[in-house]
């Protein structure tokens, strides 16, 4: 068990800096946590579960940071995945489709 604790230690510092270049420099423009329920609540958007589930099928691994942030297209799910061999990958899931945003 002690072993395990480097490599999240590990898994950590590798996503945190990279956490703010992926909400493309400005994490303020993202939904609070309160903000996000309310509008899975009203049925606006889809549960951050679904999305979590499409970035997992999409890219493998885990989801170890996601983010719900406006852009030009609307509500996107910008979540960051960690795989079993430890590479980090991003993708955006639509808000509101649940369905991966097209690479631009």
């Amino acid at each position: 068990m002690r072993a395990c604790r480097p490599l999240f230690l590990s898994a950590f510092l590798a996503v945190a800096p990279f956490s703010t270049a992926f909400a493309d420099g400005a994490p303020a423009n993202c939904l609070s946590d309160a903000e996000l329920r309310d509008l899975v609540n009203s049925g606006q958007i889809v549960p951050q579960i679904y999305a979590f589930r499409t970035a997992r099928n999409q890219m493998g691994g885990e989801v170890v940071r996601a983010s719900l942030c406006p852009k030009e297209t609307g509500l996107v799910y910008m979540i960051t995945t960690l795989t079993k061999d430890g590479r980090l990958g991003r993708i955006e899931i639509n808000a509101v489709t649940g369905k991966p945003m097209d690479p631009q």
